[in-house]
């Protein structure tokens, strides 16, 4: 996939015109091969995930966002269409597909040719931008430029928001852009053995000094002794969630809790998301859904499912079976620094097979990349947190056990979102492209 890789992440302190330019052309350019994927425009008004805007909104969002944020830091006198800055400006985190639909009902979008047109003022608006800025370096979260940096890395989380949105789409509405490249699965079951971790001081936050971009909620800092522990050498693979499903793990109250078996009972949810099945009996079989087409299901790819059918598996597992916490994640990752291996950025089109990438000292693999890891942590601010004045509500409206926390990144994690100090979180019934291990206290 070398024609659609990310750049690596800017360094601050050291970047120039050409550099800052080519950033933004491959973020700008990420996100353009995901919407030229949609084979028309009438595709565009729908909404494939239930609690997300219809893709409409995504293709005029990011450059809104840029154009917001550039008038905020007073690197632009002036927005370019304020119809559509306010129209695009801010997304949804709806509880329910009931209070998205009260929330856009009345919205009357735009042709899709004229968001099209505006999305081309605004990459001239930003190129000139770049030609021309006083750059001043380092770009600090104090500098203007801040906003710039802002726009491109908001630019490479919705590449990865907005694919997971395409990935539930049927097929027929999208077209696999050429050089889209999918990893191999060997189709082998992997004993996932438990391997003990001694403990020790975990550090976490991102340094104020780092020369790189963060978003408000990475910064402050936090001093955890954790204990010893146990956790799962591979994320838990489609092979192993497969058992849990066929022995009625989603028809069991006794694995989910009172939330969670409300939502899936009300969803009448049987299987993952991304699992297709091939017959009405849970123990029959399943292809799965790759971000373009259907294949047969990878058994040794890591499953992907929400933070309530993750914890469900776990109280399968057993009692004492758990999922990592931020803290143990933070502990095990600080030592896996062979970042070839990883499949983040776009080495690969999709998951790949755990046990391919770097693993760290301990024994546990793919603690970075392939997909998301679900942790038991609520998303929570580190201490010393203050919110950016050009994104106050970036992160700190969803503080809180309503929006559990991930780490690690995905196979579409590009930019700062791959770094191992993002913290990310989502609702426990949203899906990403996210999984889990599993995890014991000793």
């Amino acid at each position: 996939m070398d024609a659609l890789k990310s750049l690596p992440i800017l360094e601050l302190d050291r970047c120039d015109r050409k550099t800052l330019l080519a950033y933004f052309d491959n973020s700008w350019e990420l996100e353009e091969i995901l919407m030229k994927s949609i084979v028309n425009d009438d595709s565009f008004y729908r909404n494939p995930d239930p609690l997300r805007n219809p893709i409409v909104f995504y293709l005029g969002h990011s450059p809104a966002f840029y154009i917001n944020k550039l008038v905020q830091a007073e690197l632009l006198p002036q927005q370019i269409n304020p119809d559509y800055e306010i129209l695009f400006e801010a997304g949804v985190d709806p509880d329910s597909p009931e209070h998205l639909e009260q929330a856009i009902d009345a919205i009357d979008w735009p042709q899709i040719k004229d968001i099209w047109h505006y999305r081309d003022s605004v990459r001239d608006v930003i190129t000139q931008l770049i030609h021309t800025c006083n750059l001043e370096r380092p770009i600090d979260p104090t500098h203007p430029l801040w906003a710039l940096i802002m726009g491109m890395e908001h630019n490479r989380v919705h590449f990865e928001t907005s694919s997971v949105l395409l990935r539930q789409f049927p097929t027929k509405h999208l077209k696999r852009p050429k050089d889209w490249q999918y990893a191999e699965t060997n189709n082998k079951t992997l004993e996932n053995k438990m391997i003990a971790v001694s403990g020790g001081v975990a550090s976490l936050g991102k340094p104020h000094n780092d020369s790189t971009y963060g978003w408000d909620s990475e910064y402050g800092h936090r001093t955890v002794d954790v204990q010893p522990f146990m956790a799962s050498q591979y994320l838990v693979t489609n092979a192993d969630f497969l058992q849990f499903v066929q022995e009625n793990g989603y028809e069991n109250p006794e694995f989910w809790d009172e939330e969670s078996w409300q939502w899936k009972t009300d969803y009448e949810v049987k299987h993952p998301r991304f699992w297709i099945p091939q017959s009405q009996s849970a123990k029959g079989t399943y292809r799965y859904r790759t971000l373009f087409d259907e294949i047969e299901l990878p058994f040794d790819w890591p499953v992907e499912v929400n933070h309530y059918e993750a914890a469900a598996y776990c109280r399968w597992q057993g009692e004492r079976t758990r999922l990592m916490t931020e803290a143990e994640w933070t502990l095990v990752a600080a030592e896996c620094e062979d970042e070839q291996t990883l499949n983040l950025g776009l080495k690969f089109g999709s998951p790949s097979p755990v046990g391919s990438q770097a693993q760290a000292s301990c024994g546990i693999y793919d603690l970075r990349g392939n997909v998301w890891e679900w942790l038991g942590d609520n998303f929570n601010p580190l201490p010393g947190f203050k919110p950016h004045p050009l994104y106050e509500d970036a992160a700190a409206p969803f503080f809180g056990d309503e929006h559990k926390m991930m780490m690690g990144g995905s196979w579409a994690s590009n930019g700062s979102m791959a770094a191992k100090s993002y913290r990310n979180w989502f609702r426990p019934n949203f899906y990403q492209h996210a999984g889990f291990r599993t995890a014991q206290s000793l």
